[in-house]
């Protein structure tokens, strides 16, 4: 049994399709057939089974895919060790992260651990689904809310944070230290979109709180929403740190009595190798969180 058979095997469980699985490969279907033949020959029994124009997993197929998802990742592992030991620490770490307010509050984190590793690219996905991008291998690791516990994930919580009402300077409510929620009910609130994760967090808190937010306008970024606190247009709920990031903007964060909590974790997959620029870049952030 081969590796490269076990690539071509993976490429047609996830395709179930002979011509694409082929195409993706970038080898002739005919090729990717007898491939899967040999390789069904080896293990004894059919491994799909070819209905009309479907194809489909059998039994020992499922078997076989768990462990050469398995056997490919250790292979990955140890040539990403290698080249961790032999490469002055270059390479690639890929990283998801939820979008728009911990973009900013990473920026600095980012210029200190590139004078550290200025051979390792790093790339920062920013994502609503960031435990199935750590669980299907496209990031190194994930930074968000914190999830529940899966066997398959390592979880490293590192921060817990209040949210506050963003209000503009001139507003009525901007000489109070503390609001009740109660008072949240008379201000025009700009929001994320349903289906963002801020936004089911503050909806989630305000069932609880058993109010109803006067949602006026929805925009998808952090910079645009604090652009229409500062016109005036109307308010937002975000995490109290954030407004370090945006201070020149005439704008101030006044605490919620009982306020919206979030817990921050680092996650990624057990079974997967993590370089020490990956370790360095997680302690990094636990430092760098801990300071704030």
């Amino acid at each position: 049994m081969e590796i490269r058979q076990l690539h071509y095997f993976l490429a047609l469980c996830q395709e179930l399709h002979f011509s694409e699985a082929a195409y993706k490969l970038g080898i002739t279907q005919p090729t990717l057939s007898q491939q899967i033949r040999v390789l069904e020959d080896e293990v004894g029994v059919p491994l799909f089974d070819r209905i009309g124009k479907k194809t489909v997993k059998t039994e020992a197929g499922g078997i076989l895919e768990h462990y050469a998802i398995e056997a490919i990742q250790q292979l990955e592992n140890a040539k990403n060790a290698i080249s961790d030991l032999t490469n002055l620490h270059a390479g690639h770490l890929r990283v998801a992260v939820l979008p728009s307010d911990l973009d900013y509050r990473l920026t600095s984190l980012l210029v200190d651990f590139h004078k550290e590793f200025p051979n390792t690219k790093v790339q920062m996905f920013p994502s609503i689904d960031i435990l199935n991008l750590v669980l299907d291998n496209e990031v190194d690791m994930g930074i968000g809310l914190a999830i529940q516990p899966d066997p398959r994930v390592e979880r490293v919580p590192f921060y817990t944070e209040n949210y506050s009402l963003y209000i503009h300077k001139e507003h009525e409510l901007a000489a109070e230290t503390i609001i009740d929620p109660k008072q949240l009910l008379e201000v025009p609130i700009v929001m994320y979109p349903r289906g963002f994760i801020g936004r089911e967090l503050i909806e989630n808190w305000c069932r609880g709180k058993e109010i109803s937010l006067d949602i006026i306008m929805e925009t998808g970024t952090v910079t645009s929403l604090l652009q229409l606190v500062k016109a005036g247009v109307g308010a937002t709920i975000q995490p109290s740190k954030l407004i370090a990031s945006f201070q020149g903007l005439g704008i101030q964060a006044v605490e919620i009595q009982g306020s919206p909590i979030r817990d921050l974790e680092i996650y990624y997959r057990k079974d997967k190798y993590l370089s020490r620029a990956a370790r360095t870049f997680m302690q990094r952030i636990t430092e760098h969180f801990a300071a704030q």
